[in-house]
């Protein structure tokens, strides 16, 4: 953070990491959902909601070997140089938080914060390119649940650029007959919007082990909306 003015906040390009681990041990723990559960869902489902319902808190903690106790990863090492960050994220991240009589009157979840963009944000793709933001787009930050915190704080440097993308992604394009995944005029699928979210975060410093875990969890949880994104290769 660089600065807090009133309920403005202004993000500096400051994220950090390293990463270590397959992705095979994380789906070998994590538990698929059975017939007739709620997965997959009919409408988007935010990153806590598929986190919690998943148990993926207790399953990421027997395969990285941390235990129930552990205090959040609050430290980070650089995942990549500062000049190649600002590549990515060459825009300030500056927004404002929304209180809880405008989110009433948007109909949204009152359990969890919203934030709106004051200025246009970009994430710079090294496959997909320049994804903007624009002023005024609304984020709850992919909040995640206390249960998660050991893992994934909701205001984590490692998560809160890379939601911006992937929340927009999610959002549906009214000039795009209300489907879902455009970048400009190319529409992603959903497992590749979902990796978009993971690549994102490899350049604020999650490890892998949490990256193949976040990406598990939005993959299944939002099975129900696939066809709203590109179908097919």
């Amino acid at each position: 953070m660089e600065a807090r003015r009133d309920n403005t906040i202004i993000c500096t390009n400051a994220c950090f990491g390293l990463g270590i681990f397959r992705v095979l041990s994380i789906i070998s723990k994590v538990p698929m959902p059975a017939p007739g559960s709620e997965i997959p869902a009919a409408q988007p489902i935010d990153l806590a909601t598929a986190l919690a319902r998943m148990d993926v808190a207790a399953n990421l903690r027997q395969v990285s070997g941390r235990g129930a106790g552990v205090h959040p990863l609050r430290v980070y090492k650089p995942s990549v140089p500062e000049t190649e960050f600002n590549k990515r994220f060459p825009s300030p991240y500056r927004v404002e938080s929304v209180s809880i009589y405008e989110a009433d009157r948007h109909h949204w979840e009152t359990d969890r914060s919203y934030w709106q963009f004051m200025q246009n944000f970009q994430y710079v793709s090294p496959k997909w390119g320049t994804i903007e933001i624009p002023k005024g787009f609304y984020t709850d930050f992919a909040s995640v649940p206390p249960q998660l915190h050991s893992f994934v704080d909701d205001d984590s440097p490692i998560i809160l650029l890379p939601s911006a993308p992937h929340d927009f992604l999610f959002t549906k394009q009214k000039d795009k007959n209300y489907t879902r995944g455009w970048i400009g005029d190319v529409q992603l699928s959903l497992t590749e919007v979902n990796e978009v979210l993971t690549e994102a975060m490899s350049f604020c410093g999650a490890e892998e082990w949490i990256r193949d875990g976040v990406f598990l969890a939005v993959e299944i949880a939002n099975q129900g909306i696939k066809n709203e994104f590109r179908i097919g290769p």
